[in-house]
């Protein structure tokens, strides 16, 4: 009787126990609070409404080696090129074989630094919707301890968008690095 007695006490508290165990595990009292606050990509990647937030955005995509970053600020005709000082000749490349060469650096790259300097020369003054842009830009890429890859240089870009209020969109890359 005396049993039974402490059983029929203690069985209403099991469920109640036994839900609070479980909210106090999931709960994490070191956690940091979650903010109401939602962050806008444009301030925190660049806004590409500006030529100034493309280069932003341009440094986010390889500083997150995020080939979605990157590939929405290219045009959908973009081609890039260099000189080939071995053969003497302009090389040039698509979007394809540019997203797909980048992906493969953002892939086998342990870290990617990308800083832009000063403009060489930035024309948008001739209409809203075309720009040309050239930057001077340091970038670092980080295979492994022993194989880190440093070049300057600088990027021609030719810029378009539809309208003021649409994104910049690279459509040439002319680059001018000692890579």
């Amino acid at each position: 009787m005396h049993y039974r007695i402490k059983t029929a006490f203690l069985r209403p508290l099991i469920v109640p126990t036994a839900l609070a165990l479980i909210f106090l595990a999931a709960c994490n009292p070191f956690a940091p609070k979650l903010e109401d606050v939602v962050a806008d990509r444009n301030q925190v990647l660049g806004n590409r409404k500006s030529v100034a937030g493309l280069f932003d955005w341009f440094r986010s995509s390889y500083e997150l080696r995020d080939t979605l970053l990157y590939g929405q600020m290219l045009a959908r005709d973009f081609q890039f090129s260099y000189f080939d000082f071995t053969n003497n000749n302009t090389q040039y490349w698509d979007r394809d074989i540019d997203m797909r060469t980048t992906y493969n650096l953002f892939r086998s790259a342990k870290s990617t630094s990308l800083q832009w300097q000063h403009y060489v020369y930035a024309d948008t003054s001739a209409s809203d919707t075309l720009a040309s842009v050239e930057r001077y830009f340091n970038v670092t890429i980080v295979l492994d301890d022993q194989s880190i890859f440093r070049s300057t240089g600088s990027a021609r870009l030719g810029l378009r968008r539809r309208n003021k209020e649409d994104y910049w969109q690279i459509f040439s890359w002319f680059d001018k690095s000692d890579f």
